[in-house]
């Protein structure tokens, strides 16, 4: 049975391309309907928006060419929305943050990777299962265009009706991932919470730049993940790009904190060495698939 909030759902997508945006450089902020539409959606848990490709064409602009336009776009979108949120209503660690941005392949290996700057660089492959990104209250994650990719949709998971249904403290739902800075479900939620608590929206990815915002704090928010992405064309590279944004905080001793707060540990994550960070992370058949809803041609 899918616990879905179908009506949050629904007001959570938004098509850019109805509106008047700017294209702007990335930390500009604008004001307007678009951005107190977003701003009011992604205090609610999420945000996604679409139709980056319509407003691009408009304004004679190449979609993968001229990707980083579109890139600056949406960052200047979701930096909008949170100059009209009062942060500390969902921040448990009450400490100084700034917003930073890291570019990563979603389905290669990722070569020289710090997190923050702050750390030894690293190999790492993106997570696919359902997780939180660690020490950060609100993300953004720019999506595509991608290059022979399919599947691989960006899944959101609402953790909040669940735990209000069975009366569980989010912070008893989140353990680490190994060799790994972000947390994951317990296996002992996962299922129910993959089945009958997360959503993919049918994104056009290969044609399209999305942007999908998240209140992320586990305390407050929704946990994250993304269907498997295979090749369409096993000869060929693949390419999925993904522009991360995150609030982050200005000392390392701010993350110690925080893990605190949850009861996980402060790792230190190395190489990629084959961990498995699938959709399917446990290995176990899942009891169902999450709902995957059509967005184009509506």
């Amino acid at each position: 049975m899918s616990y879905v909030n179908q009506e949050q759902v629904s007001s959570s997508l938004i098509d850019i391309s109805g509106y008047d945006v700017a294209f702007t450089t990335a930390d500009t902020v604008q004001l307007g309907e678009l951005s107190a539409r977003i701003a009011k959606s992604l205090a609610s848990g999420y945000c996604v928006c679409y139709g980056t490709n319509k407003v691009m064409a408009r304004n004679g602009l190449n979609l993968r060419l001229d990707r980083e336009r579109g890139y600056q776009l949406l960052e200047s979108l979701f930096r909008s929305a949170l100059a009209q949120i009062d942060i500390s209503k969902f921040s448990v660690i009450q400490r100084p943050m700034i917003i930073e941005r890291m570019d990563v392949d979603g389905y290669n290996l990722n070569q020289s990777f710090s997190h923050d700057g702050k750390i030894a660089s690293r190999e790492f492959m993106t997570a696919k299962c359902l997780h939180f990104d660690a020490a950060t209250p609100f993300v953004a994650n720019i999506y595509g265009p991608n290059d022979n990719i399919q599947a691989g949709l960006p899944l959101i998971c609402d953790v909040r009706p669940y735990c209000k249904q069975r009366r569980i403290d989010p912070r008893s739902l989140v353990d680490n991932l190994p060799n790994n800075y972000n947390i994951a479900i317990k296996e002992e939620f996962y299922e129910d919470l993959l089945r009958d608590y997360s959503f993919a929206y049918d994104l056009e990815l290969e044609h399209d730049i999305v942007v999908v915002m998240l209140l992320n704090e586990v305390a407050f928010g929704v946990a994250h993940g993304a269907l498997d992405p295979k090749k369409r064309n096993p000869a060929r590279p693949a390419f999925r790009p993904i522009r991360h944004i995150e609030m982050q905080y200005v000392e390392e001793s701010h993350y110690s904190e925080w893990y605190a707060h949850y009861g996980v540990k402060m790792i230190s994550a190395s190489n990629y060495a084959g961990e498995n960070l699938t959709l399917n992370y446990y290995s176990a058949p899942q009891c169902g698939t999450p709902t995957v809803i059509p967005v184009y041609g509506q």
